[in-house]
Parts: structure tokens; C-alpha cells; sequence
């Protein structure tokens, strides 16, 4: 075969033997199975080295129960002692005995569970902690009268921290340690990914509460642009333009009567002063000459015209020529026809802006409004609050996600290096 050819097709098969292996797509939900059978017989390898473990266990708690039954019945080799000493040993001898039958009995282990004997590992050091402390002094009592009884139980209670020491090592051991961190991070992963569904069932939920309360809104507002345009809103536009044209028909007559007693302000506050039975209502005209004017049914303001203006002339009021002169003017002006004929037109007035308003009332266009703008105000606060809760969800949903992601890359990151494989996490 050509040479050629033959380096050709030798690079063809390495290329497909170094072609990467794709990567096994395992979905969530069975990822812990797999991950238990993956691990299967590392944990048979567990199982076995706990059996053995825990069958020395056993067969150390019948020797440390002989140990303490051969204590209990003990007897001194020195019998002649003291009654108060007798007395004395016996009582350490039953807490002692008390104590360490106690530790015994949490040494029954029936359950093999992984977890479970994780948890007793720790329990067995406070276990033993606690021992050490409560014994201390009734082992050093019971040493002086029996030593090789309490010496032997005391080896046993030491086997029985190395047991639990290989226990420790064998639960601990490195390629465990990372199976269950796998499965505290798979098991994380699955708690929340449920708690996104939940969390994307609100956010929807808000989303749709956000479109409704827009178009709510853009259906007021349609509401309002179409009563705008409407022969009832057109006709409540008419009658204000009419009520302002009337206002302001009357405004020249208004102001020429107001000018008037303005003017004579001066004067008239002088006049007050010296007209004791015209004080008060002079007061109320130069306060309001137009509602006072309206009440002065006897036309008292002739009279204190008048009045006002033989005070002038007699110089009874002292003000400088010009504006003697300019009061005396006015006063000639308020005559009781210019009065009269004010008085007219304003009760005219009063009575068709009276009914100009009344039929605004009735229209009931100005309450319409109020309860347009009552919609609005009432649907804008919705609209703020429901975009407030979209955008914090929004915001719980993108870190979730987040969360989720960067938990999927580490858990398929651990499979690679734990297992050498592959692995694509379908959330």
C-alpha cells in the first residue's frame, strides 16, 4: 500500500479515536438515582467496612458489660476496712457503674444508615466528653480499691474511641465526602427549581397584572376621550363659557361701583368717626360695598352721601383739595338712580348665574369627572404596586436562574471529576 495512503488513513482512525465522548444528558429529577448508582459500589465498599466496624463494636460492648458485671460483684481484698470507707467505695462504685452502663447502652447501634451514623459519630464525642468529666473522680476513688477491674474498663471505653475513630475515617474518606456533596448540591438544585415554578407562576401572574391595569387604564382614558367628545360634555362647555361671559358683562359695572367706594375709603373712615349713627354700616360699605349695598333696604347709603358731602363742604373732614374734590365727584356719581339701576343688574346677574350653575349641577358632567379621576388615581396606585412587584420578581427570578445555572456547571464539574464522565443537567 502507498505510503501516503497509509499515513492518511493511520490519521483518520486517531481522529476518531480522540473524538471527545458527548456528554450523557440526565434530566433533574433523575439525577439523584443516577448519582446513587454511580456511587453503588463505593457504598457497598462503605457498608462492608461499617459492618466490620460496627461487628467490633458489638463484640467490645459484651466484653466492657462482663468487664462492669465483674466489677459490680467485686470484692475487696482488704475486707477489715473502715464501715465509713466500705461505705464510701460502695457509692462510687454504683455511680461509676451507673455512668458507664449508661455510655454502653447508646453503643447498641441497630441502624446502619449512612447519615445516621454520621450524626452518632458526633454524639459519641460528647458522649465520651461527658463521661470523661461525671467519672473522673469516682474512677480515681475506685482505683485505689480496684484497679485491674476499672483499668480494664477503661481500656474498653478507649477501643471503643478508636473504633469510632475508623469509623470517622471510613465515613469521611474523600471520595464519600464528595458523593455527598454532590447530593446536598443536586438536592439544592431540585429545591430551587420548585421554587422557581412557584416563583415564575407569581411573576406571570404580576405580568399579567401590569397588562391588565394598562389596559384598564387606556379604557378610562378612552372612557374620558369619548365624553369629551360628547353632546353632554359640549353643552356643560357651553354653559361655563356662558356663566364666564356673564361674569365678565358684569365685571365694568362691578368695578366702576367698587372704584367708587374705593376711592372714597379716606373720606368715608373720617365720616365714621364724627356719624355715630352711621359707623357700623359705613364700615360694612367700605368692607363690602356690594353685599352691604344688596341688604340696605332703606337706602341708608343716600343719606350718608349726602351727609358726607355737606361735611366736605363745611370742611368738617379735613383732606387736602384734590381729593376733596375727586370725593365730591364720586359722590355725584353714587346717585340713588346709579344705585338702583346697580342694584338691578346685580340681582340680574346673581339670578342667571344662580341658574347657570344650577344647570352645570344637574348635568352632572363635574361629578362624571370626579369619578373619571377616582378611576384614574385608583388605577394608577395599581399600576405603581403591580409594576413594584413585577420588577422585584423580575429581579428574584434572574438570580434564581443565576443560582440555578451556576449549581448546574458545579454539580456537572463534580460528575467529571468524581466519576471521569461527562454530564448534561436538563433542568
Amino acid at each position: 500500500m502507498d505510503y501516503k495512503v497509509l499515513n492518511f488513513l493511520k490519521k483518520i482512525f486517531q481522529n476518531e479515536q480522540e473524538a471527545p465522548k458527548p456528554a450523557t444528558e440526565i434530566s433533574l429529577s433523575n439525577l439523584e438515582g443516577w448519582l446513587n448508582e454511580k456511587s453503588k459500589p463505593l457504598m457497598e465498599e462503605i457498608e462492608q467496612q461499617i459492618e466490620e466496624i460496627l461487628m467490633k463494636v458489638n463484640e467490645e460492648l459484651e466484653r466492657a458489660r462482663m468487664n462492669v458485671e465483674v466489677l459490680e460483684n467485686a470484692k475487696l481484698q482488704n475486707p477489715n476496712i473502715p464501715f465509713r470507707a466500705k461505705q464510701y467505695m460502695e457509692g462510687n462504685r454504683k455511680a461509676y457503674i451507673r455512668a458507664v452502663n449508661s455510655f454502653f447502652g447508646h453503643m447498641e447501634i441497630n441502624n446502619r444508615d449512612y447519615f445516621y451514623l454520621v450524626d452518632f459519630c458526633k454524639l459519641f464525642d460528647e458522649l465520651l466528653n461527658g463521661l470523661n468529666k461525671g467519672t473522673f473522680r469516682s474512677y480515681a476513688i475506685l482505683q485505689e480499691f480496684f484497679a485491674n477491674e476499672t483499668s480494664r474498663i477503661a481500656q474498653n471505653i478507649r477501643n471503643f474511641d478508636k473504633i469510632f475513630s475508623g469509623l470517622k475515617s471510613v465515613l469521611n474518606n474523600d471520595k464519600m465526602a464528595a458523593v455527598n456533596d454532590l447530593m446536598k448540591k443536586i438536592k439544592s438544585m431540585e429545591a430551587k427549581t420548585k421554587q422557581k415554578i412557584n416563583l415564575d407562576l407569581d411573576f406571570k401572574s404580576a405580568e399579567a397584572s401590569v397588562k391588565l391595569g394598562s389596559k384598564e387604564k387606556e379604557e378610562v382614558m378612552a372612557s374620558i376621550e369619548k365624553f369629551n367628545n360628547s353632546e353632554e360634555h359640549n353643552s356643560f362647555l357651553k354653559l361655563n363659557e356662558e356663566k364666564k361671559n356673564k361674569a365678565l358683562a358684569f365685571y365694568n359695572d362691578e368695578n366702576q361701583f367698587l372704584q367708587a367706594f374705593s376711592n372714597l375709603d379716606r373720606p368715608l373712615r373720617k365720616y365714621s368717626h364724627i356719624a355715630f349713627e352711621h359707623e357700623e354700616i359705613v364700615l360694612d360699605y367700605l368692607k363690602s360695598p356690594i353685599e352691604t349695598l344688596a341688604n340696605d333696604r332703606n337706602f341708608a347709603v343716600i343719606e350718608i352721601l349726602k351727609n358726607l358731602e355737606k361735611s366736605l363742604n363745611e370742611n368738617r373732614i379735613q383732606i387736602d383739595d384734590r381729593k376733596k374734590e375727586k370725593s365730591l365727584e364720586e359722590i355725584k356719581k353714587l346717585s340713588r338712580e346709579f344705585l338702583e339701576q346697580f342694584l338691578k343688574k346685580y340681582y340680574s346677574f346673581k339670578s342667571e348665574i344662580q341658574e347657570l350653575e344650577d344647570k352645570i349641577k344637574r348635568s352632572g358632567v363635574s361629578d362624571k369627572f370626579r369619578d373619571f379621576n377616582k378611576q384614574l388615581e385608583s388605577i394608577n396606585f395599581k399600576i405603581e404596586k403591580d409594576n413594584e412587584e413585577y420588577k422585584r420578581l423580575k429581579e428574584d427570578v434572574v438570580k434564581l436562574t443565576a443560582s440555578i445555572d451556576s449549581l448546574k456547571k458545579e454539580v456537572e464539574g463534580s460528575f467529571k471529576e468524581s466519576f471521569g464522565e461527562e454530564v448534561g443537567i436538563v433542568v
